[in-house]
């Protein structure tokens, strides 16, 4: 359970996240709009990140906090917990930078 954001980071700044998240999924649908159709892949890290706002923003609004299932271990060292939306956002945001070091010029 993570009442903050990344790494915990935040904890009880519960509207704040809500707020933002809103207004970060208007700037990623505007982006699917602006820029979705010059590449497949911009499409699809855009979609992982939108996908993984709207997952974590619906664990904040439904229960108050995002709820990190995914919990590694491996002898003493530990992994920080997380969920299958901040995977989203993660394998998303990688995408962005890719594209914007390899790909197509976006104007």
């Amino acid at each position: 359970i993570n009442r903050g954001a990344v790494f915990g980071l935040g904890q009880g700044w519960g509207i704040f996240f809500i707020l933002f998240t809103f207004v970060a999924a208007a700037g990623i649908l505007w982006a699917v709009w602006a820029y979705g159709r010059t590449s497949r892949f911009l499409t699809v890290g855009l979609a992982l990140l939108f996908g993984g706002a709207l997952g974590n923003l619906w664990d904040r609004i439904v229960a108050g906090e995002v709820v990190d299932f995914f919990d590694f271990y491996i002898a003493n060292w530990h992994w920080p917990a997380f969920n299958l939306a901040d995977s989203a956002i993660t394998v998303g945001a990688t995408i962005l930078v890719i594209d914007s070091l390899f790909g197509k010029n976006h104007d």
